[in-house]
């Protein structure tokens, strides 16, 4: 017997997630999903992706949004199924990614009194997510319409725009719960209309600070973001554009692009600027991050986001707008700047370009070795590096690869790495960097691989163990060390590609070569102590560097 009030309720709630924006589900099977599942399945115009563990499939639906800027669906049955989303979900929150968690659960009357696969799912993700709502059970009255239309309103505030981020829908589900599957009427799409409205904004106030000059821009994580008119900008107030390796504008042959900050910025402590203007999220560089600490002049944050990021130092403004709309406002202004601060700025980075590149052609450790890889990644593919010593090693390095790059810098965590990678290539060919305990932490995701043949690979940095504890001042304290940071693992990744239908190869530093292969785990074997003296080589180096251009 088919369920005709759970049918109504869970096709209504199905189609009006279509309505308003999402086109992909992630189904972590289970039995108390099962309505939730099955209206996804049947839905003419949704792509569904069966997912088997709870925690990968959060993070593969973090890879999904990524690559296609819309809000991905996430759903699982009741239980602690849900709560593997909770590493997901938190980084969602900080990323602002719209993640739509809808968790199967119990129906009131097995909640709380020792029914089986049954925990309180009520607000379970509070502290994680922008909106959350539980459902009642579903009936023949209208009120579930007429809640279902007035959530769906509500929580797609958060699909777009500065609030966007996760949201979460517990729907309790009481037995029978197989839906009519031949009321496919109730899947028929009904537009909404939305609205998204872009202004730009009158900057006449700020113009005197323009005009003094030695202004710096600096441009973190905006990959959802159009930039527009940022490099005209930057031209008209002779702005060097510092581009952290996540801003997708070092992939741009212009003279006010600065690609070796994080080098820089160990070197040189005493550079200073007039104002300076922050794009995006926080950058990935530490160096960086401390010199804007330091800086006392007037600090403008521009990011969309109703609470803004103000690590590392709390700006004087922040404007929450499109960086495109911030900059057609400055270009507004009549503002003509002469400044020498682009040309400083161009020979330190060109200086420095030298530095890496005769680095990368004589020195093998981890770092080369995902230098050389960089350069061989074609510009249409993409790049995600896993999070501690691979997005460092981008930061530093990408100095000429043409590919975008992306990467969880949200919590900053090393699990689910590989499925968030694996998400994304569901739209694109990814190539994965990741380290040897970020790549074990989350090796259930390589199912993904298996089941889906997506067109990736995964470069595995195998240092056998947490290399990047060793330039942290842990790495004194010799006898607890290794055993409490370094955690060697020993593991040989050719047996998981075997189980998982990647195609093996390894390195032997004297020949770093992408596979050919779009369905590889390539494995370069490195050492943590060779590692931890070619970085401090590389900034001896480019001291000195910097020092003889100083005295030219």
């Amino acid at each position: 017997m088919k369920n005709e009030a759970l049918t109504k309720q869970v096709f209504h709630l199905v189609r009006r997630l279509y309505d308003y924006g999402v086109r992909e589900v992630v189904i972590a099977p289970g039995s108390r999903s099962t309505p939730l599942a099955m209206a996804c399945e049947v839905h003419p115009e949704l792509k569904t992706y069966v997912h088997p563990d709870e925690r990968g499939a959060a993070f593969f639906a973090l890879g999904l949004i990524k690559a296609g800027g819309r809000p991905v669906a996430l759903i699982c049955t009741s239980g602690t199924a849900a709560s593997n989303f909770t590493p997901a979900i938190s980084e969602a929150f900080i990323s602002q990614l719209p993640l739509v968690v809808l968790t199967g659960d119990r129906p009131h009357e097995l909640r709380n009194v020792g029914a089986p696969q049954a925990i309180d799912q009520v607000r379970m993700f509070t502290n994680f997510v922008k909106y959350e709502t539980d459902f009642p059970l579903a009936d023949l009255y209208e009120s579930p319409h007429d809640l279902i239309e007035a959530t769906l309103l509500q929580a797609s505030h958060y699909f777009t725009g500065a609030d966007r981020g996760p949201v979460h829908f517990n729907v309790p589900f009481r037995e029978p719960l197989v839906p009519d599957l031949t009321a496919l009427e109730l899947l028929t799409p009904d537009p909404v209309v939305t609205f998204n409205i872009t202004e730009t904004v009158d900057l006449s106030a700020l113009q005197p600070l323009f005009e003094r000059g030695n202004g710096v821009m600096v441009v973190g994580d905006c990959q959802h973001e159009q930039l527009g008119p940022v490099l005209d900008v930057a031209e008209q107030y002779q702005l060097p554009v510092i581009a952290d390796v996540l801003s997708h504008l070092r992939q741009h042959d212009h003279p006010h692009i600065i690609r070796t900050a994080d080098t820089l910025f160990k070197c040189q402590t005493a550079i200073t600027a007039d104002f300076i203007i922050r794009v995006g999220k926080p950058v990935v560089s530490k160096q960086l991050n401390q010199w804007l600490t330091r800086q006392t002049c007037t600090q403008i944050l521009v990011q969309e986001k109703s609470e803004p990021d103000t690590f590392p130092s709390v700006p004087d403004y922040h404007f929450n707008m499109t960086p495109d709309a911030f900059f057609s406002s400055m270009q507004n202004l009549p503002v003509r700047v002469e400044s020498g601060q682009v040309e400083r700025f161009r020979q330190f980075d060109s200086c420095l370009v030298q530095v890496i590149d005769d680095h990368v052609k004589t020195v093998n450790d981890e770092g080369t070795a995902v230098a050389k890889l960089l350069e061989q990644i074609p510009e249409d593919e993409v790049i995600f590096f896993g999070n501690s010593m691979p997005i460092r090693d981008g930061d530093t390095f990408m100095v000429h690869s043409g590919a975008l790059a992306y990467c969880n810098r949200g919590a900053n965590g090393i699990d689910g790495v590989v499925s968030t990678a694996l998400g994304m290539a569901a739209h694109k060919t990814v190539n994965l960097f990741i380290g040897d305990i970020s790549m074990f932490h989350d090796m259930n995701g390589l199912i993904m691989h298996k089941l889906e043949r997506f067109n990736i690979r995964f470069i595995v940095l195998n240092n056998d163990g947490g290399g990047i504890f060793s330039y942290l001042p842990q790495r004194k304290e010799a006898a607890l060390f290794e055993r409490l940071y370094g955690t060697p693992l020993g593991l040989d990744f050719r047996h998981a590609a075997a189980l998982y239908d990647l195609d093996y190869s390894t390195s032997d530093h004297e020949n770093i070569t992408l596979p050919a292969s779009i369905h590889a785990l390539y494995e370069v074997i490195t050492d943590r102590e060779e590692n931890y003296r070619a970085h401090q080589d590389l900034i001896q180096k480019a001291q000195a560097a910097l020092d003889a251009l100083s005295l030219d």
